[in-house]
C-alpha cells in the first residue's frame, strides 16, 4: 500500500513540478557558490551601474591633467615646456598656483619617489608650505616592490595610496579605502581627498557596528563574499563598490597649460579637491570601467578619473546620504533564487505549447528585469542572472518531467499515422491532448470497407507498372473522401482500403461521417471507372460496406512500433456488408445500427441478411444519393418495400413497374428477380459468402 501511495504521490505533475524547482535552484546556487556565475553577474552588475549613473556633472572634485600637447609643447627657446615626466620646478609652479586658488585639498597622482631636478628644492618648499597637498605611492604588494613617495612626505599622513582594484576581467568596479602593509594603515587618495573637503564641514570617520564606517549621513560597509555580486573576492583593504555617479566622466578638467596660462580655472577650483595627474594616452594609466564591458562602448578612463570617482562618492553619500548598493545576506538570495525557481516550475506545469511557454519565459524574465533595476535603483543588488537562470531552468525541467513521455507518444503518433489521417487532424488530436492509449480501449465506432469489382481479373496479365499508377492514382481519390471528413485510413487491403470513423480521435457523428465519406468515394469511384473506360481501361466498380459497433481500438505491437487498428465482430460484419454489394448488385450498403445513428441522410431498406457464420440476421440499407434520386422515386420504393415486409402480392406489382421504368436501379432489380423466382418477404438466406 505504502509503494502504491509513494509511486501515485510520485506521478503528481505538481509534485514533479516542486522536484524541478528543487533542482534548478540547487544547481544554479552550487554554480554560484563555486564561482561560476561571478563574471557573467558582474557584467549584469555592470549594465546596473551604466543604466542608473546618470549624466550629473561633480561640483565638488577638479581635475587637473598633463595631456598629450602639454608632454610635446614647446616653450620660447624651442625646448620642451613640460616634457615627461614632468620636472620638479615644473611641478612647484603648478602646485603653488593651485594653492593660491583656494582649493580644499590637493592630490597628485603622480608618482615621485625619485627626484626630477632642477627644482627638487623648490617642490619641497611648495609641500612644506601647502599642506593640503598629499601625495600618492604605491604599497608593496606579493609582487610588486612598491614605489614610495617624495622623501619629505614619507612616514607623514600626507602620503596616501595610488593603489586601483581591478576584477580578473581587468574591469575597475570596486573602490579601496584603506590598506596596510602589516605595520601601518595607509589611507587611498579618494579617501584623504574626501575627508579633507568634509573637514570644514565637520564630518570625519566613526566606528560603527562591526567593521562598517559613519561618514556623515551614510554608513559605509567593507565589500566581502558574505553578500553582494562577488562569491570569490580578495577583500584584503576597506573596499566598497564604485557608483560612477555621472557616467565616466562627470569631472570638469583642465591641462597643465591651462592652469599657468589662464585664469578662469580659479573659480573652478576654489573651495573643491584638485586631482594632480596624467591624462595623456601615450602614458600607460587607462583603466576598463563597466562602461567599456558589454555593449557599451566608452572609452577606458585615466587613473585621475578612478580616484575623483571614489572621493566624489564618499562626499556624497556623506553629505545627501546617497544610497550605498547592498546585496542580500547570501541565505536571502539563495530563497530569491528559489522562489524564481518555483515560478518557472508553475510556468512549466501550466504552459504545454510553444508559444504560452515562450511568451511566459519573456514576462517572467521582464519581471525579473524590472524588480532588479527598481531595487538597484533602491540601493539594493538582487542577483538577477540566477534568477534568471532558476526561472528558465526549471521551467524547461518541469516541462521534460510532465511532458517528455508525452512528447514522445506524441511524435510516435504522427509517425504513425502520417499516413492515414490528415495532417490537421493529428494536429488537433495533439493539441487536445487525446492520444491514443497503448492496449487500447473499447469504443463506438463506424468502419467502411471498400472494394474494385473484378479488380483480379482487371490485373491480370497488365504491365506493373500501369497498374501501380492507375491503382495510386485510384487510391488518391479514396483517400481524399475519406480525409475530408476526418476518417482514419486504416489499412489498404489489396484493391480495398479499411478507413475508421470515431478513432483515434472521439467523433460523436462518426456514423454520419462515414456516409458521408461514401457517398464522396462513390461518386468519385463512378467518374474515376468513366474515365477509365474512355482511355480503353476496364476499371470496375467500388463497393463499400460500412457498419457501426463497439469495438476495441488501439495501440498493437511495441512502444517502438505502433500499429493502431480495431478488433472485434465489427470488422466482419463491416467487411460482410461490403461482400452483399456484389449479391444486391449495389455499390454502398450499411447495416441498421448504422443508420439508427444518422440523422441527417436517408436510406433505402434492401432486407434482412442472414450470412453463411452468423445466426442472426443482418438489416442492410442503401444510403440515398438525394441529388440523383427524387423524393417521389424514394417513396414509391418504400411502399413496395412495404408490401414486401407483410409478403403481400401487391409487391410483386410494384416492384415490377419500378423495373421497367428504371432497371439500373439495383435495389429494385433485386427484389424483382428475387420475386420473379418465386420467393417472398424481406428476409433472404445467403449459401455463400
Amino acid at each position: 500500500m505504502w509503494r502504491a501511495v509513494t509511486a501515485k504521490i510520485l506521478r503528481n505533475r505538481v509534485v514533479k513540478a516542486i522536484f524541478a524547482a528543487q533542482i534548478a535552484a540547487a544547481f544554479v546556487i552550487l554554480l554560484r557558490v563555486y564561482g561560476w556565475l561571478q563574471l557573467a553577474e558582474l557584467l549584469t552588475y555592470d549594465m546596473l551601474r551604466v543604466a542608473s549613473a546618470g549624466s550629473e556633472i561633480s561640483e565638488r572634485v577638479v581635475l587637473v591633467g598633463a595631456t598629450e600637447e602639454d608632454i610635446t609643447a614647446g616653450d620660447a627657446n624651442g625646448d620642451r615646456r613640460w616634457g615627461w615626466p614632468v620636472r620638479d620646478g615644473k611641478l612647484a609652479e603648478v602646485l603653488e598656483r593651485l594653492a593660491s586658488w583656494k582649493p580644499r585639498a590637493i592630490g597628485v597622482d603622480l608618482y615621485r619617489d625619485i627626484a626630477e631636478p632642477p627644482g627638487t628644492e623648490q617642490l619641497n618648499a611648495v609641500l612644506r608650505r601647502h599642506p593640503e597637498i598629499i601625495w600618492v605611492f604605491k604599497l608593496k604588494g606579493d609582487i610588486h616592490p612598491g614605489i614610495p613617495p617624495p622623501d619629505i612626505l614619507r612616514d607623514t599622513d600626507r602620503a596616501v595610496l595610488a593603489d586601483t582594484l581591478a576584477d580578473p576581467d581587468h574591469v575597475v568596479r570596486r573602490g579601496l579605502l584603506f590598506a596596510d602593509d602589516g605595520v601601518n594603515q595607509y589611507a587611498s587618495l579618494g579617501v584623504a581627498l574626501a575627508l579633507a573637503y568634509l573637514a570644514p564641514e565637520r564630518i570625519g570617520l566613526e566606528p560603527a557596528d562591526g567593521d562598517d564606517l559613519r561618514l556623515g549621513k551614510t554608513v559605509i560597509r567593507p565589500l566581502n563574499q558574505s553578500r553582494g555580486p562577488y562569491l570569490s573576492l580578495d577583500s584584503r583593504g576597506y573596499q566598497i563598490l564604485l557608483d560612477y555617479r555621472g557616467g565616466a566622466r562627470p569631472f570638469q578638467q583642465r591641462s597643465l597649460s591651462d592652469v599657468m596660462d589662464r585664469d578662469d580655472p580659479a573659480a573652478l577650483v576654489r573651495d573643491r579637491v584638485v586631482i594632480l595627474g596624467v591624462a595623456a594616452e601615450s602614458v600607460k594609466d587607462l583603466f576598463t570601467t563597466p562602461f567599456n564591458t558589454g555593449f557599451n562602448s566608452a572609452e577606458p578612463i585615466n587613473g585621475i578619473v578612478v580616484h575623483a570617482h571614489l572621493a566624489d562618492q564618499l562626499i556624497r553619500e556623506a553629505l545627501y546620504g546617497a544610497s550605498t548598493v547592498v546585496g542580500l545576506p547570501r541565505r536571502y538570495e539563495y530563497l530569491w533564487i528559489l522562489i524564481w525557481a518555483f515560478g518557472g516550475a508553475m510556468l512549466g506545469l501550466l504552459a504545454r505549447s510553444m508559444v504560452p511557454a515562450v511568451a511566459g519565459s519573456v514576462a517572467g524574465m521582464s519581471a525579473i528585469g524590472v524588480i532588479v533595476y527598481a531595487a538597484f535603483g533602491r540601493g539594493l543588488l538582487l542577483p538577477a542572472l540566477p534568477a534568471a537562470a532558476a526561472w528558465l531552468g526549471a521551467g524547461a525541467l518541469t516541462n521534460q518531467l510532465l511532458y517528455a513521455a508525452s512528447n514522445r507518444a506524441r511524435i510516435r503518433l504522427r509517425q504513425s499515422f502520417e499516413h492515414y489521417l490528415p495532417p490537421a487532424v493529428i494536429d488537433k488530436m495533439i493539441a487536445s491532448d487525446t492520444l491514443p492509449l497503448l492496449g487500447g480501449e473499447r469504443r463506438e465506432i463506424t468502419v467502411l470497407f471498400t472494394d474494385v469489382a473484378s479488380f483480379t481479373t482487371f490485373s491480370e496479365g497488365r504491365d506493373p507498372e500501369e497498374l501501380a499508377e492507375i491503382t495510386n492514382h485510384y487510391f488518391d481519390g479514396v483517400c481524399a473522401a475519406i480525409f475530408a471528413h476526418e476518417g482514419l485510413v486504416n489499412a489498404f487491403l489489396g484493391d480495398g482500403v479499411l478507413a475508421i470513423f470515431g478513432a483515434p480521435q472521439s467523433q460523436p457523428d462518426h456514423a454520419e461521417r462515414a456516409i458521408s465519406a461514401a457517398l464522396d468515394i462513390d461518386r468519385f469511384a463512378q467518374q474515376f471507372s468513366t474515365d477509365r473506360r474512355a482511355s480503353g481501361v476496364n476499371f470496375g466498380h467500388t463497393r463499400i460496406g460500412i457498419h457501426t459497433g463497439i469495438a476495441f481500438v488501439g495501440n498493437v505491437g511495441t512502444r517502438n512500433r505502433l500499429q493502431y487498428t480495431a478488433l472485434g465482430d465489427i470488422m466482419n460484419t463491416g467487411s460482410r456488408l461490403e461482400g452483399l454489394n456484389k449479391i444486391i448488385g449495389s455499390r454502398i450498403c450499411v447495416s441498421h445500427d448504422v443508420v439508427e445513428r444518422c440523422r441527417n441522410h436517408r436510406f433505402r431498406p434492401v432486407g434482412e441478411f442472414i450470412v453463411m457464420g452468423r445466426s442472426g440476421a443482418t438489416e442492410v440499407y442503401t444510403p440515398v444519393d438525394p441529388g440523383r434520386t427524387s423524393p417521389e422515386a424514394i417513396a414509391r420504393y418504400e411502399s413496395a418495400y412495404g408490401a414486401l415486409e407483410t409478403e403481400c402480392a401487391q409487391a410483386m406489382i410494384q416492384f415490377a413497374e419500378l423495373y421497367r421504368e428504371d432497371p439500373e436501379d439495383a435495389c429494385v432489380a433485386f427484389h424483382y428477380h428475387r420475386l420473379s423466382r418465386g420467393e417472398r418477404g424481406k428476409l433472404i438466406e445467403m449459401r455463400g459468402k
